[in-house]
């Protein structure tokens, strides 16, 4: 009984109430967007050209309510544009936050989206630009922007800093909409213009129809275009003038690219030791970049030394490339003028050596004497380009010609894991035909040595590579998750490899120890036998033909040198003690000269470890740009050897317990593999925009080169680098000896074609803007 008084009297009072106002809360936020640049910025001028070209201009409208004011302009763009009446509608009432449409609605705080000018005046002081309003609106169910710009025959007051307005812009634009043609960015165009020239107000105000309006505006694009010229010559001559006042050197300043980077780093070589240890969370950082570049070296030369022991008949093993790790890793810690590159020996090196080996069968040479020296001619020949400063040509290196190389070593750590995954289930996953007559007795037996009816080992090994990928990836973006405290997911995100390798490498050994696989080969018996080879035995045709072969190797090193150190150098890293690219070749140099010497693999700066090393010596912070997006900031990193010496020492331990390292599972290593193949995709720029092509244009993000250059030029400049890319990849992986003796030089021409055959189908200013 109470329940149905209490319910009649709630009716009654909301009868009662049913002609009180409305009651709802309203939220505003206040985001300040920079002025749009028409001289950077393509959309700009684009966006004034296409208005222009059918405008809806109102001139002297005499209302002084907003819904009248906006009606009227929704009626002119309807009657102009072929606007459909009910989009006109629906446009109307989308401009306010509230629903019922009638005379009152007379103040700015009434729409939902609007654009101001403000200026920030000395001592804090906001001052608003009043004499124009740019309001926005979003409709789900329309395929075009329009645009509209209505001239008041009076100012009006519109509320609060909003109080002597002449001009109102409205913008309609889709839901859906590439981020630089949203209505948002459409109205910053516009108000732009009318916030930056006042003159340009003033002639808009004078203009006495709307012809004469439109000819103003048309007059004042052609001078943005000019300016947009302008800057473009100012911009080319200073950069000629840089390159001019730029420090280069000439053939006869023999060695002087040397001294200068030795004069630039021998003051740091001190601190490149107590930056290590000093400093909040330094020690935490640098424990886990050594447990990091423990796993990220030793387990490729594993993987490495495995095929150089099938291509060279264990001339080159596990044991020869650990060791080679050990000696050129430290030495070019505690020697190189950059510490943060990483020593490696990489995929195109193992191809190379396969190579000299097919040679040296073909015409029964001796493998290690021609080893030896095409090892010498290569240390020579990077010798003298360090000495001739040959290092300062890849000042011509660009973004993009480094994204192509490290994008197809990502694709060589990718390769490897998935043939080595095909061969195994070629190898395992077999089942015996039905025919056998006991056909359980050779479930998990190998009949011959290419065919085993062992599947499980198969599915195993699937889930050991990509358990390691998985977690280890998970573990390294786990910082962005709102899990743990921020300083724990920060440790958990620098021993993420650790982590990932360790726990399936005990998976694959210890919980699934019945399931028996092949451990990567090692022999004790010939690990030891180091030697220096007879060269005289070669003949002079075979000298020769490892000068050839040195020089071609000494363009690969060059390039994968230079191409890490301009990686690990790069602005956004924020290094302070400088670069040493003529000093890190000698030091390259040398090393590889004793390596060749004793028959030990060859080493080189390589990717993605380098820029790896400097990540996690880095601290970082989240930003948010001016548009709204958040991106990870370097805030300082740690430039010091120590990260790089431990690490080694530790490689170099392993030494004595190789055969307990055989308990990591094959497929462990190719998880890494993996691992370091997808995470170098991460920030290749190159990758971004190619998933730009299958996504859709409101999902663009507000890069650099999606708000600045034309998207058909985008496509078409990663269309031609990625048939660069097809092309590097053909001649690096493709298994003909005659072309990965050419491979080098293909990466070399890589420059050629930056900058002197892309610039004839694409704008040198968009180029630039892509290699920024």
């Amino acid at each position: 009984m109470k329940n149905d008084c209490a319910a009649k009297a709630a009716t009654r009072v909301h009868e009662d109430n049913a002609d009180f106002p409305r009651t709802e809360l309203v939220v505003k936020t206040r985001k300040t967007m920079p002025l749009k640049s028409f001289t950077d910025e393509v959309r700009a001028c684009r966006d004034l050209e296409r208005f222009l070209k059918t405008p809806t201009i109102l001139l002297d409208i005499p209302h002084t309510q907003l819904y009248k004011i906006m009606e009227e302009m929704v009626t002119k763009l309807q009657k102009n544009l072929d606007m459909d009446e009910e989009i006109a509608i629906q446009a109307t009432q989308g401009f306010f936050t509230s629903q019922h449409q009638d005379d009152t609605l007379t103040s700015v705080t009434q729409l939902r989206q609007t654009i101001q000018g403000v200026k920030y005046r000395s001592q804090g002081q906001t001052e608003f630009e009043q004499s124009w309003l740019t309001t926005v609106c979003v409709l789900p169910n329309i395929k075009q922007s329009y645009v509209g710009i209505a001239r008041l025959r009076h100012p009006v007051n519109f509320g609060a800093n909003c109080e002597e307005v002449k001009f109102v812009v409205v913008v309609i634009s889709p839901q859906k909409q590439k981020f630089t043609k949203s209505a948002v960015e459409i109205g910053r165009t516009f108000s732009t213009l009318l916030m930056v020239d006042v003159q340009l107000r003033l002639q808009l105000t004078e203009a006495e129809d709307e012809a004469q309006f439109k000819d103003v505006l048309e007059k004042y694009l052609h001078q943005l275009k000019d300016r947009r010229c302008h800057k473009e010559d100012v911009e080319m001559s200073g950069k000629s003038e840089n390159r001019e006042g730029d420090k280069s050197y000439s053939w006869r300043d023999v060695g002087r690219g040397v001294y200068d980077d030795l004069r630039r780093r021998l003051p740091h070589y001190k601190s490149d030791y107590v930056d290590g240890i000093v400093g909040k969370n330094t020690i935490s950082k640098l424990l886990a970049t050594v447990l990091f570049l423990y796993f990220a070296c030793l387990l490729p030369d594993i993987a490495f030394g495995t095929l150089y022991q099938e291509s060279t008949g264990g001339k080159l093993n596990v044991f020869t490339c650990i060791l080679s790790q050990t000696f050129g890793g430290l030495m070019f810690a505690i020697f190189g003028g950059q510490p943060l590159l990483i020593m490696l020996t990489t995929a195109p090196l193992a191809l190379y050596v396969k190579v000299i080996k097919m040679i040296s069968s073909t015409f029964t040479w001796n493998f290690s004497a021609m080893y030896t020296m095409v090892g010498i001619w290569n240390a020579i020949f990077l010798l003298l380009e360090a000495f001739f400063n040959l290092s300062f040509l890849m000042k011509y290196s660009t973004r993009s010609t480094e994204e192509i190389f490290g994008f197809f070593i990502a694709l060589a750590f990718t390769a490897d894991a998935v043939t080595a995954t095909i061969t195994d289930f070629d190898l395992n996953y077999n089942f015996p035909s039905a025919t056998d007559v006991n056909s359980t007795a050779v479930i998990g037996q190998c009949p011959t040595a290419d065919l085993c009816f062992r599947p499980v080992n198969s599915i195993l090994y699937l889930v050991l590579m990509l358990g390691t990928l998985w977690l280890g990836m998970t573990l390294l973006h786990f910082k962005n998750s709102p899990y743990l405290s921020a300083r724990k997911r920060e440790i958990l995100a620098d021993y993420s490899l650790p982590i990932s390798v360790v726990t399936f490498a005990f998976l694959g050994s210890f919980i699934f120890r019945d399931i028996k696989s092949e451990p990567f080969y090692y022999n004790k018996e010939t690990a030891f036998e180091l030697s220096v080879p007879d060269v005289s035995n070669l003949p002079v045709v075979a000298h020769l033909a490892a000068m050839g072969l040195g020089l071609c190797l000494s363009c690969l090193f060059f390039v994968d040198q230079n191409v890490s150190g301009a990686f690990v150098n790069a602005p956004q890293n924020k290094l302070r003690k400088g670069s040493a690219y003529h000093w890190d070749l000698v030091v390259v140099a040398l090393i590889n000269t004793v390596l060749s010497i004793f028959n030990l693999p060859w080493l080189h700066a390589a990717l993605p470890h380098s820029p790896l090393h400097v990540r996690a010596l880095a601290d970082t912070e989240q930003h948010v740009t001016s548009i709204g997006t958040v991106h990870d900031e370097i805030v300082r990193v740690r430039e010091t050897r120590l990260s790089g010496i431990l690490s080694h020492l530790l490689i170099g331990a392993s030494l004595f317990f190789v055969d307990i390292l055989q308990y990591i599972p094959v497929s462990v290593l190719q998880g890494l593999f993996l691992y370091l193949g997808l995470s170098s995709f991460i920030g290749n720029q190159m990758f971004e925009r190619m998933l730009l092509i299958f996504t859709e244009e409101s999902s663009y993000s507000p890069t650099h080169y999606v708000r600045n250059v034309p998207q058909r030029t985008v496509h078409m400049f990663t269309l031609v680098q990625f048939i660069q890319l097809i092309v590097v990849s053909v001649f690096g992986f493709v298994n003909l000896y005659y072309l990965k003796m050419i491979f080098p030089v293909i990466l070399l021409l890589l420059l050629p074609i930056r900058h002197k055959i892309l610039p004839k189908f694409i704008e040198k200013k968009y180029l630039d803007i892509m290699d920024q």
